[in-house]
């Protein structure tokens, strides 16, 4: 996972990115086993200064007042998804977005070992309407 994420790092650098991507992680697990390998890849992430990474334990339900995110990571108490939240479809992200986008499912699915699959706007209905949702509370670049 380390290797992909230092790849990431310099595909951002050489983009000529000046901020760091702006990450909310909202884990809704209820195991000790899950909330670790979170915790693993939101330092992992955040080791490579690539990422702004803000952990929450439910997702926000007000107006979000704070800057807005690029991306939300969704991981449910049940179930095996993890729903990757963006502004919009990952084809439709501006570049290099979508290597970013591709190194968060590939940093989770090693995190969780494929025990859990990441789907994004762009692969299900669900994950689609709460980008909208969350669009619309501002927690999403984009929104209001």
């Amino acid at each position: 996972m380390r290797a992909l994420i230092v790849a990431m790092a310099l595909l951002w650098a050489v983009a000529g990115a000046s901020q760091p991507v702006r990450l909310l992680i909202v884990d809704e697990t209820e195991t000790v086993e899950e909330s670790l390998r979170i915790l693993a890849l939101a330092r992992a992430l955040r080791a490579t200064e690539v990422f702004s990474v803000r952990a929450l334990r439910a997702l926000p339900a007000e107006p979000w007042e704070e800057e807005p995110f690029l991306f939300v990571l969704l991981f449910p108490a049940r179930g095996p998804y993890v729903w990757l939240l963006s502004p919009a479809p990952v084809g439709y992200l501006p570049d290099p977005l979508p290597l970013v986008y591709a190194g968060l499912v590939d940093g989770v699915r090693q995190a969780f070992g494929g025990a859990r699959e990441v789907r994004g706007s762009g692969d299900d209905l669900y994950p689609f309407l709460l980008s909208l949702h969350l669009l619309r509370l501002g927690v999403l670049v984009g929104g209001p």
